[in-house]
């Protein structure tokens, strides 16, 4: 066997070389104080199915990862070094010795705690792979073949071809946070109200649709410089700005508003922060039900809509023209692909509803499926803003041409919960930002599939790309299935926006999230300078 990185977002193969930990000398230029982080929702904190950036934040620090990403790189974490075989398909874990699991709780109380074994990652594995509505990635799940505990230390897990982007945030295994089979049994369905980890942060209060609470965990391979750390639920965005400037909040690590990101980088006392890469804003639909099973409906909601204008119009300097799922500087992406299938045509939209049937027959100024009923089509999102603009711009798109889109505007957990109940309807999408998005989106076994979306054509391309290590074929292969994805209409698009994040400046050794909010590590540890507050 040969110890392996990726770098790049490529598996490269190289041998000898050992993911071996820097030492941390756990110094803190200043013990204490609490880190205070606002974002828009939280929701329940089980990784299996908490489909949120800002909810996975609070899961990555409550929860050690097999390891962690910093500056697109996998860093060391429960796993303190790991082995890959020559063909890139065996993957040997190296547990680090005496992580504890939190105790003075229900599960484990005070002095009562044991050590996280590789037989918790297996069962953490497994846990995801036997429920299909999970998060776990679909570019692993779709060539996972078996994870085993060698011994109390080292897990194998073995799939049947190598996973190009197995490191690539939010794909692969970096949504694999750690959990005990014990916690699981005792709270089953709740356990994301009651998370129990073996991260640098330990769970203490869940107040839902306002905060989460946690503190410092005095067992931890590397001491916290805080005390605490609170995750504040803040969906009125302009509210959470004033409380950013007020120093109410530390930093604020969901999407900033465009017409806010300059304001902040002219202020000496903030750091504005890029989140890495262009985010798109589609729509999705239930697309083995009429009439989104029909590409001619499907084009005429792309159609119908001038994305642009309402993308630039919510997202401010921050807008960014084009289409698909991966932006401008990723693998992926495709020049000139919203301007030839998603362009401003509302005339068009109409020819093409009129050609399926879907007409006006009693001159009340909606378009019907059967004579004196109107299509009514539900629109689901999330409620934090700009969600609901969004919504409303869509409602008026219709209502130009015809159709009555019913806003269905809920919290975080309802609008996902009523996606992966298959919900008729049509929802408000964002992100996926980074090489694997459009393999974890339009791939097999992907975000939408209880959605009704198949496409073989697009599944066997992406199954090449996810597998395949020459980067400039799988560049060709994941731009002709983005062609393929634009050409059959299954996301109308909005443009893509860029996420920015905001600190206040005395907020030290911390460099703002990535897939994994990294707070203490290896490389840095958060620490407050109260002095500058």
């Amino acid at each position: 066997m040969k110890r392996s990185i990726l770098l790049g977002f490529i598996l490269i193969l190289v041998m000898g070389l050992a993911l071996a930990p820097v030492s941390a000398d756990g110094h803190c230029p200043q013990e204490g104080g609490t880190f205070t982080i606002g974002v828009t929702n939280i929701l329940p904190m089980d990784p299996d199915t908490a489909a949120s950036d800002w909810t996975f934040y609070i899961i990555t620090n409550i929860h050690s990862m097999l390891f962690r990403i910093e500056s697109g790189q996998p860093v060391a974490d429960l796993a303190e070094s790991w082995d890959i075989s020559d063909d890139g398909t065996v993957y040997t874990w190296h547990i680090r010795p005496g992580m504890q699991w939190h105790d003075g709780n229900e599960v484990f109380p005070e002095g009562e705690s044991r050590d996280v074994t590789a037989h918790d990652v297996v069962y953490s594995l497994y846990r995801s792979y036997n429920n299909e509505a999970s998060t776990m990635a679909a570019d692993l799940r779709n060539i996972f073949v078996s994870a085993e505990a060698v011994d109390d230390y080292t897990m194998v897990l073995t799939l049947s071809a190598p996973d190009s982007i197995i490191y690539d945030k939010a794909r692969g295994l970096t949504w694999a946070a750690i959990v005990p089979q014990e916690a699981i049994e005792l709270y089953g369905d709740e356990y994301g109200l009651n998370p129990v980890g073996s991260g640098p942060f330990e769970f203490v209060s869940y107040s839902p649709d306002e905060e989460v609470v946690l503190r410092a965990n005095e067992d931890y391979y590397i001491e916290p410089c805080l005390d605490e750390v609170i995750f504040k639920a803040m969906p009125d965005v302009p509210a959470a700005m004033i409380a950013l400037e007020a120093g109410d909040i530390d930093w604020w690590g969901a999407v900033t508003p465009g017409d806010d990101v300059g304001r902040f980088q002219e202020n000496e006392d903030m750091t504005v922060i890029n989140f890495g890469c262009p985010v798109a804003t589609r729509l999705y639909m239930s697309v083995d039900k009429p009439p989104f099973d029909d590409v001619n409906f499907r084009k005429a909601l792309s159609h119908m809509m001038d994305g642009v204008a309402i993308n630039a119009a919510l997202r401010g300097p921050t807008h960014v023209k084009g289409a698909g799922t991966a932006g401008p500087g990723v693998a992926g992406y495709v020049e000139g692909l919203y301007d030839k299938y998603h362009y401003y045509d509302p005339d068009l939209a109409m020819s093409l509803l009129d050609d399926l049937g879907i007409v006006d027959s009693d001159g009340d100024g909606w378009r019907e499926m059967e004579a004196g009923t109107n299509l009514v089509l539900p629109m689901h999102s999330w409620n934090s803003d700009p969600g609901p603009d969004y919504v409303a711009a869509v409602v008026d798109a219709g209502a130009q041409v015809g159709l009555i889109i019913e806003p269905q505007i809920a919290d975080g957990a309802t609008n996902n919960a009523k996606r992966i109940a298959g919900e008729f309807g049509i929802y408000l999408g964002q992100g996926w930002c980074g090489e694997g998005g459009t393999n974890s989106l339009w791939g097999r076994n992907g975000w939408i599939d209880s959605l009704g979306y198949r496409d073989e054509e697009v599944f066997s391309l992406l199954d090449l790309a996810a597998s395949n290590l020459n980067e400039e074929e799988r560049e060709a292969q994941l731009m002709a299935a983005t062609e393929r994805i634009a050409a059959l209409y299954w996301e109308p698009a909005f443009s893509f926006f860029n996420i920015f994040t905001v600190k206040n400046n005395y907020v030290k050794d911390f460099f703002g999230g990535e897939w994994t909010l990294n707070i203490t590590t290896d490389d840095h540890n958060v620490w407050i300078a109260e002095d500058e507050r």
